[in-house]
């Protein structure tokens, strides 16, 4: 069977399917071929959806705000839910850390967002079961927050749908032939797909997915392992997102009285698989110990936490860990290795690759983030490098 389109999204994740949503939203005839069943079964599910701003490239957080923006409204834009919970977002430095919060916070506000600092007690007043006296300073983000990633994905690719997008589940591209300024796309049962515009989304997959449009996207995936402890019954209330610098991790509430607990150490991400297929999906021994171990650093009443359920998820990274938002021609263009960002970039990625696949000037700057920078030896470099953290923030 052939079809033709006007624009082809590959890949059916977060980020394809808010790119599919904005084109169908200006009514574009839009197709999305995802290799597995449903939107969103790969790492998009397993991500913890926080929302936040806190980061140290000024285009990267003016970006996070204006999706921490797009996410509040979610539901009255796009027609059905998210999931955000604004519970705000906290980022606990000490003293080493305390002047690089300082100017970091000032460029966040300069930018707009509303992000303040305060002192520790300030936040164990809306958290009394954190122990903070190993913290000098924290910045607060009241409007931060997280979501459901399934949902949101589901969310876009139904109302995507709803405006006219079709979508092609359990379809993997397997050649791309460039005719003219066109595309003509093959998929693994032999349908083929014209198309006059391609957006490549294929995250973990972008490399051989790239390749086959004569894309060399340098995207690893990288073992990143969760831990769902069991929260006590004191500590059950309404809890903030917290970043903890000093001991490199973060938290946030989950149902059923838990808290999803991640590694900010880069040591703890250093696992470059050479294919995203057949990762090991349980959290291993030692991520589960260091993450309980920390947890009882920073928690009340945690001293021997149960665990609900641990388990991996990938990354998609790139060398500086930054994503490619880029157009190669007024046929080609991808938005892949987000590094962990994608969630949080989502709304305002998938609205700017819409622009670009019209030929439109996206409504936001994403011009940094360009493919050639790698070729060209310059990295994108957070302006504020924490001591423990490093380039991750």
């Amino acid at each position: 069977m052939s079809v033709t389109t006007d624009v082809l999204v590959v890949g059916g994740g977060l980020i394809g399917c808010s790119t599919a949503y904005y084109l169908a939203k200006r009514g574009v005839r839009v197709t999305v071929v995802e290799r597995r069943e449903a939107p969103g079964r790969e790492t998009t599910a397993r991500s913890g959806a926080i929302i936040r701003a806190h980061y140290g490239v000024p285009e990267l957080v003016t970006l996070a705000w204006e999706a921490n923006q797009r996410y509040a409204r979610f539901a009255d834009e796009v027609g059905k839910p998210c999931g955000f919970v604004r519970c705000g977002y906290s980022v606990l430095v000490d003293s080493e850390d305390v002047e690089t919060l300082r100017a970091n916070v000032c460029m966040h506000q300069a930018l707009g967002v509303h992000v303040s600092l305060i002192p520790p007690d300030h936040l164990g007043a809306r958290a009394p079961w954190l122990k903070l006296h190993d913290v000098a300073l924290v910045a607060w983000e009241p409007k931060g927050g997280y979501a459901n990633p399934a949902l949101t994905t589901s969310s876009y690719a139904a109302q995507a749908q709803a405006l006219g997008a079709e979508f092609r589940f359990d379809s993997t591209v397997t050649a791309a032939e460039r005719q003219s300024d066109s595309w003509r796309v093959t998929l693994e049962n032999g349908d083929t797909i014209s198309a006059a515009r391609v957006v490549v989304c294929t995250g973990n997959w972008s490399r051989p997915v790239g390749a086959l449009f004569g894309l060399e996207l340098p995207v690893a995936p990288v073992r990143a392992q969760i831990v769902v402890l069991d929260r006590p019954e004191e500590g059950r209330g309404p809890m903030p997102v917290v970043s903890d610098l000093v001991n490199l991790a973060y938290y946030r509430q989950e149902e059923n009285g838990g808290m999803w607990a991640g590694s900010s150490d880069m040591a703890d991400l250093a696992e470059f698989l050479p294919a995203p297929e057949d990762y090991r999906e349980a959290a291993d021994a030692p991520a589960i110990d260091a993450a309980k171990r920390k947890a009882t650093l920073r928690f009340e009443g945690m001293a021997n936490p149960e665990v609900q359920r641990a388990f991996c998820g990938l990354y998609e990274t790139t060398p500086d860990w930054q994503p490619i938002i880029d157009t190669f021609d007024a046929s080609l263009h991808a938005a892949v290795g987000f590094s962990g960002h994608g969630f949080k970039l989502a709304p305002v990625v998938g609205d700017a690759m819409a622009a670009r696949a019209l030929g439109e000037v996206p409504p936001f700057d994403t011009s940094l983030f360009t493919l050639s920078r790698f070729a060209a030896g310059r990295p994108i470099k957070s302006r504020y490098t924490y001591k423990r953290a490093r380039f991750l923030r």
